[in-house]
């Protein structure tokens, strides 16, 4: 812990107004379950077709958004990446 008491002010001001950033600098952990919840609840949309109708209609649905998400998908991943490393001559 720091001796520094305006740096233990602000960590106690960080510690009121969000404990969970506050809980995240410092390293530990609130909830570790925190969107088990979301988890659950985002199968829900792709069950209800699949239930309602054929097999091989859900599963054209399936592939045609297989196939829509995949540009958005390559986006995302290639904008996770760093920038390009830059030779020096």
């Amino acid at each position: 812990m720091d001796d520094d008491p305006v740096l233990r002010s602000l960590s106690a001001d960080l510690e009121r107004d969000d404990p969970d950033l506050a809980a995240f600098l410092s390293g530990r952990t609130r909830s570790p379950h925190h969107h088990s919840r979301a988890w659950v609840l985002l199968p829900l949309p792709l069950l209800v077709p699949a239930l309602l109708l054929p097999a091989h209609v859900t599963l054209g649905l399936l592939a045609v958004l297989a196939i829509l998400a995949s540009p958005v998908l390559v986006c995302w991943l290639a904008a996770t990446f760093d920038e390009p490393v830059t030779h020096r001559s």
